[in-house]
């Protein structure tokens, strides 16, 4: 009986140990919110997009974020799957449905001070 606990609490454990996305981002991705995604980015982002790729600016990445998003207008998003990653990070992996097409989506996040700040971010074509 014990090791049915046991072997409950670590899958409780495993399942909750990766802090998702919040409501507020998931939305943004859903509706195409490069302002409100923006946000959540440090001094500097790791963007990597179609045709743009390199670390930017939060300034510059909402840019390239809002071109992206005008050109390929957002109609759901979906997360996949969330995990941990080292240095106390996690990640989200998601599926963003376009009038263009479908994109896969890769965040790599830190939460600070109960905010969530995106280190990395990467929307690539789903073939």
């Amino acid at each position: 009986m014990q090791k049915i606990f046991t072997g409950i609490f670590l899958i409780i454990t495993l399942v909750l140990s990766a802090t998702p996305i919040t409501e507020n981002l998931f939305n943004a991705l859903k509706n195409g919110d490069a302002e409100e995604i923006s946000r959540h980015f440090g001094a500097s982002v790791d963007l990597s997009i179609p045709n743009n790729e390199g670390v930017y600016s939060k300034v510059q990445a909402k840019l390239i974020l809002k071109t992206f998003f005008l050109k390929n207008k957002p109609s759901d998003f979906l997360v996949v799957h969330n995990g941990d990653s080292k240095n106390n990070s996690y990640y989200s992996i998601g599926n963003l449905t376009s009038s263009k097409g479908n994109f896969r989506t890769y965040i790599l996040y830190k939460e600070v001070n109960k905010k969530i700040t995106i280190l990395e971010l990467k929307i690539e074509a789903d073939q």
